[in-house]
């Protein structure tokens, strides 16, 4: 593959270009990765062909949260509500520039993240009819009244795939909000199955911060393969 790093309005992007035309266009929001780790795996798991867009989220509580929420801990700042602002950014600055660097056009954009960067992904379906897949890995769905926003705004375009991932000691926390992720994640696998959306739950060992690249791998790997 072919990497391309730009900055665009302050936002760096690393695209990683298959050589094979018409190959889908995965979005990553990350923390700090360059995407290399992942894109390295995937190859591992012989994964389909296909377009990387790699984007590095610098202001993580504000411009992936869909609205208010307090902070978790006192040392970090409140989520702000940022990703309506950040996903008109992504579809009217980042994708047409990265559209133009790959060949062909994609057979379909999917959109993917780990922890806030899930949750912003399945807060992007329901907010955009851009992505027909999405991965949330490990994703935020503690955040206060999501799950009740996606039922009351289901995606208009309903997505081909939707990957939900989880590690089995990621809700052995004492703090009241980070405890319900595995009965909210569980909740929302439920209503995607309702909405007829072809959707996967994976259990994973360890807790929220371990085999992050893998877990992430694994989950657009799923998402890649028909």
């Amino acid at each position: 593959m072919e990497r391309s790093d730009f900055v665009i309005k302050d936002t760096d992007v690393s695209l990683f270009s298959s050589d094979k035309p018409d190959a889908p266009l995965i979005l990553f929001n990350s923390f700090n990765s360059d995407g290399a780790q992942i894109i390295e795996l995937l190859s591992e798991m012989n994964a389909p062909s296909f377009n990387f867009l790699n984007i590095r989220v610098h202001n993580w509580n504000h411009s992936l949260s869909p609205w208010y929420c307090p902070s978790l801990y006192k040392s970090e700042p409140p989520f702000d509500g940022g990703a309506d602002e950040y996903l008109s950014l992504i579809e009217n600055e980042l994708i047409p520039k990265c559209l133009r660097h790959i060949k062909g056009t994609p057979s379909y954009l999917a959109i993917s993240g780990y922890s806030l960067a899930g949750l912003f992904a399945l807060y992007a379906i329901c907010r955009s009819n851009l992505f027909d897949r999405a991965a949330s890995m490990s994703g935020s769905l503690w955040f206060p009244d999501f799950v009740d926003f996606f039922k009351a705004n289901p995606p208009e375009r309903k997505p081909e795939k939707i990957y939900l991932s989880l590690g089995d000691k990621e809700s052995s926390v004492r703090n009241s909000f980070l405890k319900t992720v595995k009965e909210k994640t569980l909740e929302l696998y439920e209503v995607l199955k309702e909405q007829g959306i072809a959707c996967i739950f994976e259990s994973n060992p360890g807790n929220h911060f371990f085999e992050t690249d893998i877990r992430c791998a694994k989950g657009i790997a799923w998402i890649l393969n028909d």
